[in-house]
């Protein structure tokens, strides 16, 4: 484990300020690194218009599945036609690294939202943000895409609307597949289930150190507690995201009666 970070270390130097790629693209600066990729904000030197560059580390890139791998994602994010997912513009290689260019979503994501901006959302802030995000699990299961990593740093805000990125792990499956579409549909429910408690204990105050479980800590309306429950698998599981629209609603409504 020590020698491969060495070598990562060695290999996956992000690309200096200023240079230009494909004649096109000007690196301003790194936004970060992930499992397989290194994220950029450039600029298109032409247009002088922004964007977000995604680069294949290159210490994944001496493998050829790995590159195999992220020409995968490339032709994923060329099929998604939503506005709450970054369209993809352009990609290409130089030399032995692999590269592709999409939309900049300039806004903040969930993580650093809450433990930065010190944000908190009540029960139906909650449920309308994942009411947003269930709309884009319902474009791409529809397509049957499973995006596999729905998480608070995946997600963005801008303007008072939600976007999903990195697709790094998603994947399209076989209808043929029934047991992997099964699976991996229950993987983004129970994803979309952890993000709603990620929301909600954005209001949790400890009152006691003995360990409890969020069924005694949070103190949450019936509607929503079968919601976070049937996602995490705890009870009956939702077998698509219909049912799972149709129970948001009713706990959204819910909210809102008392609210009046």
């Amino acid at each position: 484990m020590y020698w491969k970070k060495i070598i990562q270390s060695i290999y996956d130097r992000p690309l200096k300020h200023d240079v230009i790629l494909k004649n096109s693209y000007r690196i301003d600066k790194c936004l970060g690194t992930g499992g397989y990729g290194i994220i950029y904000q450039c600029t298109d030197v032409k247009a002088q218009k922004r964007y977000v560059l995604k680069q294949l580390r290159p210490s994944k890139a001496r493998r050829k599945k790995e590159t195999e791998r992220f020409l995968k994602e490339v032709e994923l994010m060329k099929s998604f036609k939503h506005k709450q997912i970054p369209e993809l513009f352009d990609s290409f290689t130089m030399g032995d690294q692999t590269f592709y260019v999409m939309e900049l979503i300039d806004g903040i994501n969930l993580e650093d939202w809450l433990f930065t901006q010190d944000e908190q959302f009540s029960e139906l802030e909650a449920l309308k943000l994942i009411s947003q995000l269930l709309y884009i699990l319902e474009y791409l299961h529809a397509h049957h895409i499973f995006h596999s990593d729905i998480r608070p740093p995946n997600i963005i805000l801008m303007n008072n609307e939600v976007y999903l990125i990195d697709f790094g792990l998603a994947k399209k499956v076989s209808t043929e597949n029934i047991d992997e579409l099964k699976a991996r549909r229950q993987d983004d429910f129970f994803d979309l289930g952890e993000c709603l408690l990620f929301l909600l204990y954005s209001n949790f105050k400890e009152k006691t150190n003995r360990q409890r479980s969020w069924m005694e800590e949070l103190t949450l309306s019936t509607e929503t507690q079968i919601l976070i429950k049937k996602l995490l698998g705890i009870c009956e599981v939702y077998q698509d995201a219909q049912k799972i629209r149709r129970d948001l609603q009713q706990a959204i409504h819910t909210l809102n009666r008392l609210l009046r």
